[in-house]
């Protein structure tokens, strides 16, 4: 959902780019920090390195990637302060916490339920995919839609306000 609104509206506003043609690089740079950071966590998560931080430091640095991205919103809503820089920090704070997502969060799920595995994944599927829908729906069906445009509602380029 984070991704749609970047891709779909912040990205075009703040670059001033309505033929989105900056989508792709930005898009790009997430995937190649969620490889590259992935490798990162998993090199630290390992019980044959030296440094050993385990599963919790990792999930941390995840969590706390995806809340600085909610922060920064919350704080600046109307993406005044955002620039190709600032952008391009969201996109990689994005990718860090989509490494932590596929990778230790799915290994803390298997730890939950050892003799269930089926059950760990059925559990992550189930709640990515409820809360995903549930802001899809929000939002096709008008519920997140304001009368005018204020500080945290924003016009989208077909001119509907979110």
């Amino acid at each position: 959902f984070c991704s749609s609104v970047l891709n779909g509206a912040v990205l075009r506003k703040v670059l001033s780019d309505p033929n989105s043609k900056f989508v792709g690089v930005y898009t790009a740079t997430t995937s190649m920090v969620a490889s590259g950071a992935s490798l990162l966590f998993g090199i630290l998560q390992s019980t044959h390195n030296r440094f050993h931080c385990g599963k919790g430091l990792v999930i941390t640095i995840g969590v706390l990637a995806y809340l600085s991205i909610g922060l920064q919103f919350l704080a600046f809503p109307d993406g005044s302060n955002l620039n190709r820089i600032s952008l391009l920090l969201i996109y990689i704070l994005l990718g860090v916490g989509r490494a932590t997502y596929e990778g230790s969060l799915r290994a803390v799920s298997v730890d939950f339920f050892p003799n269930e595995k089926e059950g760990a994944f059925g559990n992550i599927i189930l709640f990515s995919g409820s809360s995903a829908t549930l802001g899809y729906i929000l939002s096709a069906t008008g519920a997140l839609q304001c009368e005018k445009v204020s500080k945290y509602c924003m016009e989208y380029i077909d001119g509907s306000i979110h």
